[in-house]
């Protein structure tokens, strides 16, 4: 998330006319990025979501004169909601949903003016949690395809101790409940016969974890399956994979996902139905979600058709450069402008 906030400010930072200003916390590492950019910072505290100091210091700058308050997340959305209640504000709040899960507490999501999900399986789930469909707007994840990476070549299997011969199956995403890693897991088991050399590295962490550990335990993949747990900066990490599998539901372009593609790495996305023609662009190789036959038989595809994976690495460099920095400010700035007042400037924060 932090990433797609950094590069939206600095998208927008370099839009004229627009105006901005960053709430965080004071010591993170998107505050110190804001800084060195020059755009204002609203330091919050640590615990900024159980802290009750965080809504007063944001209040303060409420009456600001913002034509836009932009929630990244869950608790940024409360604070806001909170505050401009408080204040009797009808400045436009539009918020971030990354996640394709229905939302526990759908009455925050029907109360905001736009919703910026970053998928349409994000769409789907607030949909189904009762938000108006017309007042959610997707806009995929963005990446910095340029940005300079220092990789670090075999780290990865070093901390999962695999082999140079091996072929290492990856995934980077937090190991939670609406996370289908139960289908790769089953995968797992299928290629322990069929593709001894197969290791997969399900990295991240979450309350899932130790319930995956006795999946994998269960299914007698112990040194086939590894949790290495979170890795920062995954792009540094992706030179050691072979193939990236998105383990979710539906189709859900994660930054991971991007990363993949920029490292040429091709990208395995469940999908709810196969693609009829142009539904979706080409860019992720996908497979019917929740089948652990065909994600099987798509990877052991590309781990052994050279040429297939050729195709699916350039298909998806090529996607990665379509949702660059820019795309994600300009598709962000048009949504704006369905809410915004428009004889008013604008400014966002």
């Amino acid at each position: 998330m932090r990433d797609q906030v950094r590069l939206l400010v600095e998208g927008l930072h370099r839009e004229p006319g627009v105006r901005q200003a960053v709430a965080t916390l004071g010591t993170s590492r998107l505050a110190v990025e804001c800084e060195a950019l020059g755009v204002p910072v609203i330091p919050l505290p640590q615990a900024a979501g159980s802290d009750p100091r965080a809504p007063q210091q944001l209040a303060r700058y409420v009456r600001g004169g913002w034509d836009i308050f932009h929630a990244h997340d869950g608790p940024a959305l409360t604070m806001l909601l909170y505050i401009l209640a408080l204040d009797g504000s009808d400045t436009p709040l539009v918020a971030a949903r990354r996640y394709s899960a229905v939302p526990r507490v759908s009455g925050w999501w029907r109360r905001v003016n736009l919703i910026l999900a970053a998928t349409a399986s994000a769409r789907n789930g607030l949909v189904a949690a009762g938000v108006e469909p017309g007042r959610i707007v997707v806009v995929p994840n963005g990446i910095d395809a340029d940005a300079l990476i220092e990789e670090e070549p075999g780290a990865l299997r070093r901390a999962i101790g695999a082999k140079p011969s091996h072929r290492l199956i990856g995934s980077f995403t937090a190991l939670t409940r609406h996370r289908d890693h139960a289908t790769l897991l089953r995968t797992a088991k299928r290629l322990a016969q069929e593709c001894p050399e197969a290791r997969f590295a399900l990295l991240g962490r979450g309350p899932e974890r130790t319930r995956l550990e006795d999946q994998i335990e269960r299914h007698g993949l112990e040194g086939q399956v590894c949790l290495p747990g979170y890795l920062p900066d995954a792009r540094r990490y992706m030179g050691d994979i072979d193939v990236f599998v998105m383990p979710s539901f539906d189709e859900e372009l994660t930054n991971a996902c991007l990363e993949a593609m920029v490292a040429g790495r091709p990208v395995v996305m469940p999908t709810r139905e196969l693609p009829d023609g142009d539904r979706i662009e080409p860019g992720p190789v996908l497979v019917p979600a929740r089948d652990p036959e065909a994600l099987g038989d798509e990877i052991i595809r590309l781990l052994y058709d050279r040429a297939h994976y050729e195709t699916a690495v350039e298909r998806g460099r090529a996607f990665a450069r379509r949702h660059g920095a820019e795309a994600l400010v300009a598709r962000t700035l048009a949504a704006y402008g369905r809410v915004i007042r428009p004889h008013r400037r604008p400014s966002s924060s």
